[in-house]
This record gives structure tokens, C-alpha cells and sequence, in this order.
């Protein structure tokens, strides 16, 4: 065991919601929570504020800090020109999804989204009184694609107003190449559509593929894009909330401040702000290391995968710590894949039909564990396809 992993004791000892929402004897692998130690730049940002006793209101330069280093990152990994003084910082991704709905949109517009799909974007879009305007991606031979005829044809609607891009994908796990990006920014562009692109993911990215920014293969350079971002899925700070929305013009940012002024959406602690810094600052040799037991772990499970041909059917992820999972010969008597594995193997994935209602034979596996604690897992899989 690596010093980044955790055993399975100790997981269930500190709590937390993906190791205490089901009984003991349930093996959880469906939250968006890496089983591994914190990055010890991020453990000291936050020790450091608990003994210097700041408690206090952040500063605004706080804010304007994590806005610099979100931009920093951004130029540094992935070569786009990222403005701070053009960024938000806000205490989620979700609430961005939500936020950035209702500011672009008007009630009973259409919203596209590439099922399945991460639930909140779909909750986004009904809570705020938007129609979804759902676009359900292929599964080719070669993995996971986008339908560019039916997001033509969804596009042209005259209710459409708004797009909501989750890259890389959750919970396909694809990484959507520059050519199929510039593609959807033309169709956006055409059809005068606002693209929300997420991109929490863009540090989670496996060789040979790369994470582009949709904002700079767009055809109008970004400036009818909104791009949201946080440290809490490659670092797995996702109980400190905080997040970051870039506006790709004014007019955009404009929009966004008229509809919620500043106070309605709330501030991020200096904790969070500080932790955050920390990691898109200090942590990537940290963040190194787990990439090598993600790369690790997902081997292990499409080699499993790829023995079990009439049982699980999958394409390996691009990015994302996701593995995307079809037991196309479960479940036997009406259950869903999910609820049989609860049932049968006492194995918690997250239920396919959470991210598409015509997904329940689907679940969503998180690899981003120890390899000892994933080889009981799949042991556990194992049992559940013998299982009549």
C-alpha cells in the first residue's frame, strides 16, 4: 500500500457521505470522493489558517487570489489565457450549473445536455423551469459519441437557449477531442446557443488523450462561453466548496451579476480559498502519484471487464476516475444493475438510471480507491453475475 492510500478501516472511521450513507457491510464505490491522503500542501494551507486562528470574513483579495490561480493553472496546463478578473468564485459546481441556467436562460426555454449525464445538470435545468433538450450520446465501437444531427436539430429549436458540456464526460469518461469541440461550438455558434462548459474534470486525463478547454477551440474565441472549474475533483477537496465561473466576455459576466448580485450567491470561506490555492499552487506532484494508481486501477478493471464479454460490456474512460458499466445480461428479475449488486453482492456503485432514465441495466464505478480495497470489489461483481 502506498502512503497516498487509505485502508478501509480507516475510511470508515472518519465518516463522510460515501463511507457512512450505506451499512458496514456494503462496499461503497459510487461518490465522486477519492479514497487517498490529502496533498500535504492542502493539509498545511488549512492547519496553518486553524492555528493562526483566521476565522474571520476573507479578504476580497482572498477571492481575487483563487481567481488568480485558477487563471495561473489554466495557462500552465492547458494554454488558454484565462481572465481573473473576469472569474467568479462560488461555493460549487452545482451551484453554477444552476446559477448559470438561470441567468442565460428564461423559464420554459430548452437546455441541451449530452445524456447520460452528471444528475444535477438535468436537476439544474427542471428546478429553474427549463425544459430539457436532451441529446443521447452513441455507443459506437469506439467509445461514446456525440450525435451532431440530433444536436443540429435540438439547437435549431427556437426555445433553445443554452448547453450545458460536461468535458471530460461524467460518466462515460470521454474526453471530447478539439475537432469534435470545434464541431459543437459551431452548431452553438450558428444557433446563437450559450455554451456552460464543465471541466472539473480536465485534470483527471489519461495518456495518450488531452484535456482541451472548449473556450479555445470555440469559433467566437470564447465569448459565448461560460467555463466552470474547481480544485475539489482532482484533489479531492469537495467538502471545502469552492469553485470558480469564467466568463468568456463582458456582456456574459454583465448578465451574470444583474441576475444575482454579488451577496445572493454567498462567499467561500479563506479555509476553502486557501486549500484550493494550495492545490492548483503546490500539489502536483501530489496529484502525479495518484494519477499512477488511477492509470493502475483502471487497467485492473477493463482487463476485468474484457474477460467477462457476456456479462459487462464498457469502453475503457479517457479521463475521469469513472468506469461506465453495462451488465447488459443483469439484472434477473426486474432490478436494476444497481439495486442487484446491492442486493446480491453488498457492493454500492452509483445506479445508471440517476444519470438516464433508459440506463438501468447501467452503474457507475469509482476506481479512485486502493487497489486492495478494488480487488474486493470486483471480487464482489464477480459473485453478483453468478448470481440467478
Amino acid at each position: 500500500m502506498t502512503e497516498l492510500e487509505l485502508a478501509e478501516a480507516t475510511l470508515r472511521g472518519r465518516g463522510g457521505k460515501k463511507w457512512r450513507t450505506y451499512a458496514d457491510d456494503v462496499l461503497p464505490m459510487w461518490l465522486a470522493d477519492m479514497d487517498f491522503q490529502p496533498a500535504e500542501a492542502v493539509r498545511r494551507a488549512v492547519l496553518e489558517t486553524a492555528r493562526a486562528g483566521t476565522f474571520t470574513y476573507p479578504l476580497d483579495a482572498e477571492h481575487r487570489g483563487v481567481g488568480e490561480a485558477f487563471a495561473a493553472r489554466m495557462r500552465a496546463r492547458f494554454g488558454w489565457e484565462a481572465r481573473a478578473d473576469r472569474t467568479a468564485v462560488i461555493a460549487d459546481l452545482v451551484q453554477g450549473l444552476t446559477a448559470t441556467v438561470m441567468a442565460y436562460s428564461e423559464p420554459g426555454d430548452g437546455v441541451i445536455v449530452l445524456s447520460p449525464i452528471y444528475p444535477p445538470f438535468v436537476r439544474s435545468v427542471e428546478v429553474s423551469g427549463r425544459k430539457v433538450a436532451d441529446v443521447p450520446m452513441v455507443d459506437g465501437p469506439g467509445g461514446f459519441a456525440i450525435d451532431f444531427d440530433l444536436l443540429r436539430r435540438q439547437a435549431a429549436r427556437p426555445d433553445v437557449r443554452l448547453m450545458l458540456l460536461c468535458n471530460p464526460h461524467n460518466p462515460t469518461g470521454r474526453v471530447f477531442t478539439a475537432e469534435e469541440l470545434r464541431r459543437l461550438s459551431e452548431v452553438a455558434l450558428e444557433h446563437g446557443v450559450v455554451v456552460v462548459s464543465d471541466e472539473v474534470h480536465a485534470d483527471l486525463v489519461y495518456a495518450p488523450h488531452a484535456h482541451t478547454v472548449f473556450s479555445t477551440v470555440a469559433q467566437d474565441s470564447g465569448a459565448t462561453t461560460i467555463t466552470l472549474q474547481s480544485a475539489t475533483k482532482a484533489f479531492n477537496l469537495g467538502g471545502l466548496r469552492c469553485a470558480v465561473v469564467h466568463f468568456g466576455s463582458e456582456p456574459l459576466r454583465r448578465r451574470f451579476t444583474a441576475t444575482f448580485p454579488d451577496r445572493v450567491l454567498g462567499r467561500v470561506s479563506g479555509v476553502a480559498a486557501a486549500a484550493t490555492i494550495a492545490a492548483w499552487t503546490d500539489a502536483d506532484g501530489w496529484l502525479g502519484g495518484v494519477l499512477e494508481i488511477l492509470e493502475l486501477n483502471r487497467s485492473t478493471v477493463f482487463d476485468w471487464v474484457a474477460a467477462r464479454p457476456s456479462h459487462v460490456h464498457a469502453h475503457m474512460p479517457e479521463g475521469t476516475y469513472f468506469a461506465w458499466l453495462d451488465f447488459t445480461r443483469l439484472p434477473p428479475g426486474g432490478a436494476s444493475a444497481h439495486e442487484h449488486l446491492l442486493k446480491t453482492a453488498r457492493l454500492a456503485l452509483q445506479a445508471g438510471e440517476d444519470f438516464a432514465a433508459s440506463c438501468p441495466t447501467w452503474a457507475r464505478l469509482n476506481f479512485a480507491t486502493s487497489p486492495l480495497i478494488l480487488a474486493e470489489a470486483l471480487d464482489r461483481m464477480e459473485a453478483a453475475l453468478t448470481v440467478t
